[in-house]
């Protein structure tokens, strides 16, 4: 009865967090620039609770995902599709051999790590030549209060925030070839959505509500922006140069 309850219990707490605002766009980034083939061998970097390896095992041979925190994983490994596999790891010592997937996802990660670069080093160690890059990271660039700014510093545990600049800087330092470099969330509405959507989150329902409401809006207004190079956040594709003879 315990088991039932736990299991019960993880599973709402992954369903009340699957329609959220923010991961509606970076989904909707992730559905139209990676590129998945049925043999493809994935890893999610930091993968939270498993929301987007559970999606991607839907389109790939294997999807491996770690993340630091054992809660996370206990959470995702309960809900997990068969082709999935979870553990604990850190992403500035990945525990994989070079050139071992296709792809590599970090989705609102990158942001929290002590030394960004080497992470950055180490997914495009275990990528294969050509292989695929797909991340996102917290920028608030259109965000004027220094007051949620440091609030969601201090409640997301943000090490740094990144702007088009130095997020294009780390990648091509590393040796990524950016495809595309894009800022979610740019219009003023969407920044006054966002800091709403902080305000709410504690009532889990109505949050869920919420970002199926604003989403819409925040699409709308988004596409009217002015603001094109800042945004809440930052999406980036980018590819592992093939090796030339």
């Amino acid at each position: 009865m315990q088991t039932m309850r736990q299991f019960l219990r993880r599973t709402y707490f992954y369903l009340v967090t699957v329609p959220n605002l923010f991961r509606l766009h970076e989904m909707s980034f992730l559905r139209k620039h990676l590129k998945i083939r049925n043999e493809d061998r994935i890893l999610d970097v930091a993968c939270g609770i498993g929301v987007y390896a559970d999606f991607l095992s839907t389109k790939a041979q294997y999807v491996f995902a770690f993340d630091l925190s054992l809660d996370n994983i206990v959470i995702a490994d309960r809900i997990r599709m068969d082709n999935a596999f979870f553990y604990c790891g850190n992403a500035e010592e990945i525990s994989h051999p070079d050139s071992s997937f296709d792809i590599v996802v970090s989705i609102c990660a990158i942001e929290h790590f002590m030394d960004s670069s080497k992470a950055l080093k180490e997914m495009k160690r275990i990528l294969k030549p050509g292989g695929q890059l797909l991340i996102t990271v917290d920028s608030l660039e259109n965000i004027n209060s220094r007051e949620f700014i440091e609030f969601h510093r201090k409640f997301c545990h943000v090490q740094k925030y990144f702007t088009i600049e130095t997020i294009r800087r780390e990648l091509e330092d590393v040796g990524f070839e950016i495809k595309v470099l894009k800022p979610l969330l740019t219009s003023f509405l969407s920044s006054v959505i966002c800091r709403w959507a902080f305000k709410i989150m504690k009532w889990p329902f109505l949050f869920i509500l919420y970002s199926l409401l604003a989403y819409p809006l925040s699409v709308i207004s988004d596409g009217f922006s002015l603001r094109r190079n800042s945004g809440l956040t930052i999406a980036a594709y980018a590819v592992k140069p093939k090796i030339t003879a």
